[in-house]
């Protein structure tokens, strides 16, 4: 092969001037170079700009303060192993006395009585751990307010009550379960998972499938995982056979047989009474409306962030009054429409939260739904003529309905709230509980915790945003007492208030609100949704505007 020959241009040799030159510059680019690093190095700095925690970090002290809180409610969880109903507490058999008693009391005066738990052989309980409720009222004035429990861990308990209005007062205690009840709900709570079979139906425009979802499916087939990143929730579907996963229409729920319950505590469910009426040794107190000691009406207004105490307020002629800030009563639609005008607001989770959609468009004639919907389907209403935008959309899963729980518009409310850009005239109100009931109480701190998070972050890029959370609704005396009780709700309650404890949030405590009413309703009259809702417009207008 011959050899090809290639010319190589070679250039003149560089001038003395040019490799100076040429010098000079490579030392004008080193020092920028260098003097940018450090420059670089100075915004960085720590105490000026600190790292952002990554996914995981974020993911860790969540795990963290998650379980703190599961420690410090292990307190309210008895460890009782007691499945003789003789044995157990009994209601009819126990006694409430008034402490410290008189012939007249005033307006103002904090009151106590004392409770005795027996077992239904009449001998005293020797440990605590009852769940009780207890009100004071008077029928005639329509008039209610929830008592503050105290366990002394002993069979004794002590309940305080404010006494918020003038003339003859009942005492009412209920047992709504033993401690061994109780005791039992919990086990099966943390280790019976398997309460309800969940289907996700799977459509597009000609076809439809359904598969078994869940919350943890274990298995070797192809499943749908609908997770949120950021916050390391999921649950997931089997794959239906020929619809992508992003087709996922809704989901229904049918109620398992599966409970982790022996025979004996299957038997002690079914035997034991809820809501018993604890009879009383004293008879009504007589309150007076005295000069000394009279309650004063609260001064300031409702404002984001402040605690909200127990007892929070008092139902008087069916209206309730707050006894940390000064509330309006919203009565007049004219008042409700100007407070909302200009408004966007998110409602977001269970039926409960849905109930303030449904009372605004009966009570507002101009807010009107864009279109009709399915029970557990989004919903929006506007007024046009005054720019109001009222949305509510479930919480996502789990839902527990045979009827459809769609997932339009997302499936985790952080992830919303993610989206939501916020100011002055955004509202967003969320309530979760209902639904996560049957689950551990793990779960429910989780969810919380990222809701939290979510809502932290939309206060840091807009402040003037209005968030509200709203406590659980009691239910029904006759619920499915394994998944429904409203010891469930109680002890969610409880970790509510920790979770958003220093929030800058509006709290709406609708637990206290069925209490004082005497409601076992899950979805309470309209007169307490009303009142509800009087509390929460209170915060975004203040007692008079």
């Amino acid at each position: 092969m011959a050899a090809t020959d290639i010319t190589l241009n070679r250039k003149p040799p560089l001038s003395s001037s040019n490799k100076k030159m040429i010098l000079f510059l490579l030392l004008v680019g080193c020092f920028l170079y260098i003097s940018w690093l450090q420059l670089g190095k100075w915004f960085d700095r720590p105490h000026l700009l600190p790292p952002s925690p990554g996914l995981h970090d974020t993911a860790t002290l969540t795990e963290a303060k998650v379980n703190e809180i599961l420690q410090a409610l292990k307190r309210h969880i008895p460890a009782v192993n007691q499945t003789q109903l003789e044995l157990t507490s009994s209601g009819a058999h126990s006694l409430v006395t008034l402490m410290n008693p008189k012939e007249n009391y005033c307006v103002g005066e904090m009151v106590s009585v004392r409770v005795e738990m027996n077992d239904f052989r009449g001998k005293p309980k020797t440990y605590g751990g009852d769940f009780i409720l207890a009100r004071i009222h008077s029928p005639e004035l329509k008039a209610g307010a929830a008592g503050v429990p105290e366990d002394f861990n002993n069979g004794t308990y002590r309940v305080n009550f404010t006494l918020f209005w003038p003339g003859s007062v009942k005492v009412s205690v209920l047992l709504m379960h033993s401690s061994e009840v109780v005791s039992s709900l919990w086990q099966t709570r943390e280790f019976g998972t398997d309460k309800f079979i969940f289907t996700g139906t799977f459509r597009n425009s000609t076809l439809q499938e359904t598969s078994r979802c869940d919350i943890h499916l274990s298995t070797n087939e192809t499943v749908c995982e609908f997770k949120d990143e950021r916050n390391q929730e999921s649950f997931s579907c089997f794959k239906p056979k020929t619809l992508p996963c992003e087709t996922l229409h809704y989901t229904r729920s049918r109620n398992s047989q599966a409970a982790c319950l022996t025979d004996a505590e299957k038997q002690l469910l079914k035997r034991s009474a809820v809501g018993v009426k604890i009879p009383n040794d004293f008879k009504d107190m007589t309150v007076g409306d005295c000069k000394v000691g009279r309650v004063p009406q609260a001064a300031g207004n409702c404002e984001m962030g402040m605690s909200s105490p127990t007892p929070s307020g008092f139902f008087h002629s069916d209206r309730w009054s707050s006894s940390y800030c000064r509330m309006r009563s919203f009565q007049n639609v004219s008042d409700m429409n100007q407070c909302l005008q200009g408004k966007q607001v998110y409602l977001r989770g269970d039926s409960t939260m849905r109930q303030w959609i449904e009372y605004s468009t009966y009570k507002l004639n101009d807010l009107k739904y864009t279109s009709k919907t399915e029970p557990h389907a989004p919903k929006l209403t506007i007024d046009k003529k005054r720019n109001i935008t009222m949305s509510w959309k479930m919480h996502g899963f789990p839902c527990i309905s045979y009827s459809p729980c769609f997932m339009d518009g997302g499936i985790y409310i952080a992830q919303e709230l993610d989206r939501l850009a916020g100011g002055e005239n955004t509202v967003i109100a969320i309530s979760v509980g209902q639904h996560l009931r049957p689950f551990p109480l793990k779960f429910y701190v989780t969810r919380l915790m990222n809701i939290k998070q979510a809502v932290t972050r939309l206060l840091q890029r807009s402040p003037l945003t209005r968030v509200f959370v709203k406590s659980e609704n009691t239910r029904e005396l006759n619920s499915e007492i394994i998944w429904a009780s409203d010891w469930h709700g109680h002890l969610q309650n409880l970790a509510l208030r920790e979770v958003f404890r220093g929030v800058k949030v509006g709290f709406i405590d609708a637990w206290e609100f069925n209490v004082a009413a005497n409601s076992f309703d899950l979805h309470p009259n309209r007169n307490i949704v009303h009142n509800q809702i009087a509390l929460f417009l209170s915060y975004l207008c203040g007692p008079s505007f």
